[in-house]
């Protein structure tokens, strides 16, 4: 395995918006599909991947600097010299470089918590990914507590979410599923996975107020009966890890919705609080 990294050019953003990270976000993940870490970052980006798929690098470098100047309707050259990757020569080295991408944003001061970062593959590797891009932990818990023991995030360490009992409001749910999928609160009201999602998180938790549902989420009140009609019990989630990630991330505020940009680094982007057995850096 190898560690690599690709900087912005000094004085660059290579993303403004939650488009443009997603953009990003997306790009580094189809060109390396066996990367076991990815962290996207306002200026940089970390891969840890199979060796000798360093070259990929280069193409992806190329393809999202032609994407963003065309969406920004800009020109010039968007990053730096890319380095030599980094060999990994053990397990050891690799479960600590792991850790050091997913802490990336903490550490950076962008948020206090690797989850609640949507930008890197932590919420993956436990298990509160939507459409995950790499394997889960075999202890995801144990994973995470280990990876947020830090003085960026808590010196102990964080749990993960277990979810809200009790009174749950739509406004909640909304946020839960928008963060597991990685998109924002108002592509919910889109036909498509995330939108059906939602709906299904919200009738397990019993927000079942139809109109208002129909509502929030652009749909006509008969479609929103067909599409609960195989809701499972909250006690089976599990079998379905989408549903189950969503509903155990209910309330949790590391996954609030996408607030409308990322315009920067430190200080500019929202700081989401930490959540209960944790305290910020």
């Amino acid at each position: 395995m190898e560690h690599l990294v690709a900087s912005a050019l000094e004085h660059t953003l290579l993303f403004r918006t939650h488009e443009e990270a997603r953009a990003l976000f997306d790009l580094v993940a189809a060109t390396f599909p066996d990367a076991v870490a990815i962290c996207v970052m306002p200026d940089h980006v970390h891969i840890v991947a199979p060796a000798g798929e360093g070259h990929r690098l280069g193409h992806l470098a190329s393809a999202y600097a032609r994407w963003r100047n065309a969406h920004r309707g800009e020109r010039g050259p968007v990053w730096e010299r890319l380095p030599p990757a980094e060999a990994l020569p053990n397990a050891k080295h690799l479960r600590r470089t792991v850790r050091y991408v997913h802490l990336n944003p903490c550490r950076d001061g962008l948020v206090p918590d690797p989850l609640a970062w949507p930008w890197s593959t932590h919420r993956d590797a436990t298990g509160f990914a939507a459409a995950p891009i790499r394997a889960r932990e075999h202890d995801p818990a144990r994973f995470h507590r280990w990876v947020s023991s830090d003085p960026s995030v808590a010196v102990d360490g964080t749990a993960l979410p277990e979810g809200a009992w009790g009174t749950v409001r739509w406004e909640l749910v909304r946020d839960a599923v928008a963060g597991v999928c990685r998109v924002p609160a108002e592509a919910l009201t889109r036909r498509g996975p995330a939108r059906t999602l939602a709906l299904t998180a919200a009738w397990v938790l019993e927000v079942r107020d139809v109109r208002r549902l129909a509502r929030e989420l652009g749909m006509a009140s008969s479609s929103v009966y067909r599409a609960v009609e195989d809701a499972p019990p909250r006690s089976l989630t599990h079998r379905r890890p989408d549903l189950h990630a969503a509903v155990r991330a209910v309330g949790d505020p590391r996954f609030e919705a996408l607030p409308p940009g990322v315009h920067g680094r430190v200080g500019e982007v929202p700081r989401q609080a930490v959540a209960p057995g944790g305290k910020s850096g």
